[in-house]
């Protein structure tokens, strides 16, 4: 019988994503008693993700380069302290609903939930043609077809209001068109099969600069 184990690694997630999953298991952890030998414990957790939260929020409202290294370097040790908490949870218990008692996600059983992995990185890049932007993704293979999503908005947290932009079955040649000079465009997509989506990549995003 197959052991049921807890995600370690979660550099796949967006930043938004990972904000998500720091409150989740912020709260889900903080009066959590079937860990009482957490390692490291809470105590040391908690200032980490909280960090990382109240950093995430300013840029996800448009912050300055520092700021956004500061964020980065945040999110690095986040998803580190993530790894060696849950880590710690997989080798402590083999009970999968102590598991999920501390929010963390689960590894898919193999063969019950082939969804695709998620792409690990997005790219817009300027196009040859004006009005134009170009999108870039890696492909992955167990992928049938990309689902994209493009903003030129965020709303008052920061956070991109996404529209549909299509799908693909390439990872190569897809463009978005028209765009505006001077309007910052977010990227993101993510990977679909007969059995469900990926998680949404990371977003890129890129202040249009169109030529007359």
């Amino acid at each position: 019988m197959r052991r049921p184990k807890l995600i370690t690694n979660y550099s796949y997630l967006t930043d938004g994503e990972l904000a998500v999953l720091a409150t989740r298991t912020l709260d889900a952890l903080g009066e959590n008693t079937n860990f009482p030998d957490l390692d490291p414990p809470f105590a040391e957790y908690e200032p980490v993700a909280q960090d990382y939260l109240s950093k995430q929020a300013i840029t996800a409202a448009g912050g300055n380069l520092w700021e956004t290294k500061q964020k980065n370097e945040a999110r690095t040790a986040l998803i580190t302290m993530m790894r060696r908490v849950s880590t710690y949870i997989n080798n402590f218990t083999d009970l999968a609903s102590m598991q999920l008692s501390s929010g963390f996600f689960p590894v898919a059983t193999p063969g019950s939930t082939s969804v695709p992995s998620p792409c690990e990185w997005t790219r817009i890049r300027a196009s040859r043609r004006p009005g134009e932007i170009l999108l870039d993704f890696p492909a992955i293979r167990e992928a049938y077809d990309y689902e994209m999503q493009v903003a030129d908005e965020v709303d008052e947290t920061g956070l991109p209001l996404w529209q549909p932009a299509g799908t693909s079955s390439n990872s190569r040649g897809n463009f978005h068109a028209p765009v505006e000079d001077g309007v910052t465009y977010y990227f993101r997509v993510r990977a679909r099969n007969k059995n469900g989506v990926s998680p949404w990549s990371p977003v890129s995003s890129m202040r249009a600069v169109v030529q007359e």
